[in-house]
């Protein structure tokens, strides 16, 4: 983990964040509200959840990991952990005592965004086709432009305040773009075609084969009826493409499980 995931968990310990806790079971998930309790120098504690005793001591000896989900800010973090042992009868004060479970460090936490410009992952089962185009000051960006203005890209993620893409160039050179050129986006995504303005955030970062990756911000959409229409369908596109994103995350618990 990075420093600032550290701290960032560190803070949700000392703060008894609420947590949601997932139990790998006959390859499903089964989700429980628990809290932070504090961390040990063999772990975090959490709180138990009732009626599942039984299968956090299958858990525990077979070593599959559990999932733990919290919020903090505008984020969602989630990561897979083993449950190292119950501890019962957990003394909090001098009138609380409840059951817990000791869970081990984890190697990495993934912090997804819950704001409407989550930046969401593109795989290719999304079957989202990026086009970019250079265009001139003058042009309108919904006309049709040239075909030697296009730009190969690919898509990377995707928020409603831009992209993240990988540009292409031909024979072997890097593609001929830079920050300074307007440009004009078209998404195709399930059955919907988007048509926005934009600009590349910086130079990017070189890739493989000439290629680059950088970032294109969108230009504000207008709030007009065509700008709150597309702001819509993109919204929805995206909050689609969290959902499924955060399903196959925990597919791959439970396929870890």
């Amino acid at each position: 983990m990075t420093n600032k995931d550290i701290e960032l968990l560190q803070q949700a310990i000392a703060r008894n964040v609420g947590v949601v806790l997932s139990l790998p079971s006959a390859g499903m998930l089964r989700h429980h509200k628990s809290r932070f309790l504090s961390e040990t120098d063999e772990g975090i504690v959490v709180e138990a959840p009732a009626g599942e005793e039984s299968l956090i001591a299958d858990l525990i000896a077979t070593g599959k990991p559990a999932g733990i989900s919290f919020k903090h800010a505008q984020k969602k973090s989630i990561f897979a952990v083993p449950i190292l042992k119950i501890l019962r009868a957990l003394q909090l004060n001098g009138d609380t005592t409840v059951d817990a479970i000791l869970i081990a460090r984890p190697q990495e936490v993934k912090s997804i965004q819950r704001r409407s410009d989550y930046r969401v992952s593109i795989v290719p089962d999304d079957e989202i086709i990026i086009r970019i185009w250079r265009i001139g000051d003058r042009v309108f960006y919904k006309d049709q432009p040239l075909a030697s203005q296009e730009v190969k890209a690919q898509l990377r993620n995707l928020s409603t305040g831009g992209a993240g893409v990988q540009l292409f160039g031909k024979d072997n050179q890097p593609p001929k773009i830079d920050t300074e050129d307007r440009l004009r986006v078209q998404l195709s995504a399930r059955d919907q075609i988007l048509i926005l303005e934009g600009r590349m955030r910086g130079p990017g970062h070189p890739g493989n084969d000439n290629s680059i990756n950088t970032g294109i911000q969108f230009k504000k959409i207008e709030d007009d009826l065509y700008g709150r229409k597309m702001l819509a369908t993109l919204t929805r596109l995206i909050g689609e493409l969290q959902r499924e994103e955060i399903r196959r995350m925990r597919l791959g618990l439970t396929m870890v499980g």
